[in-house]
């Protein structure tokens, strides 16, 4: 009975702690879970609870009264405990069909929940993107096949370090953790491009990243995701695209310049063609290759018709590195009849005619013409002169060589057709123009323009006494004299035969009567020799004129030679001037 009797104490205390334990471990489950129980099953709930509790209240009593009759207080126990089971029981009845369809709609759930996880799991290893997440110390919480594939690591390999541990080169780890920072300090999303180098490619690989913050609801610690797009070949086709769009423009602009150099040159040979002389024409070549060469300065230099020196015709630019005068053996380009070039690039020949301190580049292009060097075209910059500058500056000294020839013959063929070939004088067709040209500056200034016709006396007789070899010495002899006798503006001209003909501009009459006969005389005192012998000395018959408003150069000369005509008649060798008799 003693066995019996502590059997019996020790089972209803051990039921008494489970009753009263088992609530007390739900509440303090509850507590740290921090769960919530739904509305409609909460009286369920707190009612079992309650039973739960008075059953363990019964087997405390029974322990303290195992022989003794029921005391009053655990008779009232037992009462409630019978009253709170019925009442629980008669509560869990109609809703356990709903307990029964809560928990399958938990399990379903779950369920759901399993496929949605795995669903994006599955979404973000298999996208085309690498996917992370960081803590608040950017260590790697979770990162996807994509990435494990890229930098070839498994899927725990780089979970709790940070992008400078894993990455090749820890400065780009960490730029990218100051990303992360920004991320975390503004609470916004941050788009970015950033450059990550992959172990064993020595070449960046771009990625377009899309980091944000979240909350982690079971911590509340924030969190920082991540996806990445490569765009490596997107960068590199820009880039690509970038320097295509470079090369072209290179290319425009070297053909603007060409274009430019090209107008310039039809400028020049336009300019060319109506040139002179030839100042002009150093004056059209300073003036387009300022153009050509705008960072350059530069010089024409000649040399004399002695060839005993070069003497400098033009300059254009900046301070002159140069001398203006020097003997021909100071440059090498004339020397050996090739361009010369010093550069800090290209330590060529130096050129005596340099002045010290030699600086920069300069380049010397010799100037030909029919074959022959006639100079040098000289060009100096502070940097170097490309090889397109030397090509242009090489045309620029073969044209100004052709300009200088064809100037030459333009200039002999002119001479020419406006000279007498015998006498040098002027023919007669150029005293025509020319003295039309004077009569109308004389007659818009208000000047008078004087004309003198003169004629040798018994030239025909002269000619067949000495024959026309002789007698051409005396018409050689007369022009010599008239030019010397004339102003450097008076036009003197051979009109035929042993007549000439003086326009003598801006003139009185009284001052033009005396300069004839001052020239009459002489003539007529003028001694003439074919060789050593003594020629007999000729006379000359002279009529003067003078202009008039609104006369034609055909009246003027008419008028001119009416005077000449009347001196022949009334004994030569002297002067008469035109009268008009209808005034």
């Amino acid at each position: 009975m003693q066995l019996f009797h502590w059997n019996c104490i020790i089972a209803h205390g051990i039921t008494a702690f489970s009753y009263f334990g088992i609530p007390t471990i739900i509440g303090v489950f509850f507590a740290k879970t921090r769960a919530t129980i739904s509305s409609k099953f909460r009286l369920a709930f707190f009612l079992s609870g309650a039973f739960i509790l008075f059953c363990g209240l019964h087997h405390l009593l029974a322990v303290f009264e195992p022989h003794s009759a029921v005391s009053l207080l655990h008779l009232a126990v037992l009462d409630l405990t019978a009253f709170i089971s019925l009442c629980a029981l008669l509560c869990l009845m109609p809703t356990a069909f709903q307990v029964l369809e809560a928990i399958a709609i938990s399990q379903q759930n779950s369920r759901e929940l399993q496929r949605s996880q795995q669903m994006q799991r599955l979404f973000l290893d298999h996208g085309p993107f690498g996917a992370y997440i960081k803590d608040e110390q950017s260590r790697i919480l979770y990162y996807n096949q994509e990435l494990q594939s890229r930098f070839s690591v498994d899927a725990q390999e780089w979970v709790g370090k940070t992008d400078t541990e894993f990455l090749p080169d820890p400065e780009e780890g960490r730029r990218l953790m100051e990303n992360d920072q920004v991320v975390l300090k503004t609470l916004r999303p941050l788009k970015l491009i950033e450059e990550v180098k992959i172990p064993g490619n020595d070449q960046p690989c771009y990625w377009l990243s899309f980091k944000f913050p979240f909350s982690d609801y079971a911590t509340g610690a924030y969190r920082i995701g991540g996806i990445s797009i490569d765009i490596t070949e997107s960068i590199e086709a820009q880039r690509s695209l970038t320097d295509l769009n470079r090369q072209l423009e290179e290319k425009t602009l070297v053909l603007e310049a060409k274009k430019r150099e090209l107008i310039y040159l039809s400028d020049m040979a336009d300019m060319l063609y109506s040139c002179e002389s030839e100042d002009e024409v150093y004056q059209v070549f300073a003036l387009t290759c300022s153009k050509l060469f705008p960072n350059m300065s530069g010089s024409i230099y000649i040399i004399a018709n002695s060839k005993n020196y070069v003497q400098m015709n033009s300059f254009w630019g900046g301070e002159r590195k140069s001398k203006e005068i020097f003997s021909l053996s100071d440059c090498w380009a004339l020397r050996r009849g090739k361009l010369n070039l010093l550069s800090p690039r290209n330590s060529g020949l130096m050129c005596s005619h340099l002045i010290q301190p030699v600086s920069g580049t300069h380049l010397c292009v010799p100037l030909f013409a029919q074959g022959e060097v006639i100079g040098i075209l000289h060009l100096d910059a502070l940097e170097e002169i490309s090889p397109e500058d030397r090509q242009t500056s090489e045309i620029i000294a073969r044209t100004l060589g052709i300009a200088l020839n064809n100037l030459s013959i333009k200039q002999r063929l002119t001479h020419e057709n406006l000279r007498d070939g015998m006498t040098q004088l002027f023919n007669q067709s150029y005293m025509e123009s020319i003295t039309e040209q004077r009569l109308a500056e004389a007659e818009r200034s208000g000047q008078p323009l004087s004309m003198i016709f003169l004629d040798i006396d018994n030239f025909k007789s002269y000619n067949s006494r000495y024959g026309h070899v002789t007698a051409n010495i005396v018409l050689q002899g007369l022009a010599k004299l008239l030019l010397k006798s004339i102003r450097s503006f008076d036009i003197a001209c051979r009109w035929g035969g042993e007549e000439f003909v003086i326009v003598m501009p801006n003139m009185t009459l009284e001052t033009l009567r005396k300069r004839v006969e001052q020239l009459r005389v002489d003539i007529e005192q003028m001694q003439l020799k074919d060789g050593d012998r003594l020629l007999e000395s000729i006379t000359a018959s002279f009529g003067i004129a003078v202009s008039e408003p609104g006369i034609t150069v055909k009246d003027f000369l008419n008028r001119a030679n009416q005077a000449m005509l009347e001196a022949k008649r009334t004994g030569k060798n002297r002067v008469r001037e035109y009268v008009n008799t209808y005034n």
